[in-house]
């Protein structure tokens, strides 16, 4: 199997165009914060009750004391953590760009990516995730359930963030749009088939799996 195969077959099964719904920039990178180790769920939960109390900007949060943010995002867990990471990427934004994140995410996309990686809290995955979805930037996010996607099926075995990432950007064309819909159709697969106990009866990738095929010998 090869990528293009991989994204068509799970494009015929998996419709997820409007992957990261939202109604601005900043809402994408809170939200890219909140769900680090919680369901998408659980972010849901805390990005209403943000916007119930109409704090989802900069500014609002900037100026928003610590323990009612804390408050509000306790359904998305870690949320003495979380909290601390969402002031600080507010107060970074503020600082160095007076409130206005699409300048930051419209500079050089390495350059961009090293900033955000600079911030506490955020990681390659968290970095990606807000180049990708807030930035519209062509930047694959190498979630570790890609890595199991990818190794499962004989695509590539690694384990490693940036070779997983190097390796999809060296293959599939460098667009937004495409990078979205690999990563989201991979969710569902990782969601639907391809747990860490993976149920292949029925998987879109069945047929051409590798670890299929080694099971039915």
């Amino acid at each position: 199997m090869d990528l293009k195969t991989m994204y068509e077959r799970l494009g015929q099964r998996f419709k997820v165009d409007n992957w990261w719904p939202a109604e601005s920039e900043f809402e994408i990178m809170v939200g890219a914060i909140l769900t680090q180790q919680t369901a998408w769920g659980n972010v849901e939960k805390a990005i209403a009750n943000m916007k119930s109390h109409n704090v989802l900007n900069v500014d609002s949060l900037v100026a928003l004391d610590n323990d009612s943010l804390e408050e509000m995002i306790v359904p998305a867990g870690f949320y003495r953590q979380k909290a601390s990471r969402i002031k600080g990427l507010a107060n970074y934004i503020k600082l160095h760009y007076e409130s206005d994140l699409v300048v930051m995410l419209s500079k050089p996309i390495d350059e961009a990516r090293r900033e955000l990686l600079s911030i506490k809290g955020i990681g390659e995955e968290t970095a990606d995730s807000i180049l990708l979805f807030a930035g519209h930037r062509p930047k694959f996010v190498a979630a570790s359930y890609v890595s199991r996607i990818f190794k499962r099926t004989g695509i590539l075995d690694s384990e490693d963030y940036g070779e997983i990432q190097r390796y999809v950007e060296s293959i599939v064309p460098p667009k937004p749009e495409i990078y979205g819909k690999f990563y989201s159709r991979l969710v569902q697969l990782a969601k639907t088939h391809c747990r860490p106990r993976p149920i292949c009866r029925g998987c879109p990738l069945e047929h051409e799996c590798a670890f299929n095929a080694r099971k039915g010998r």
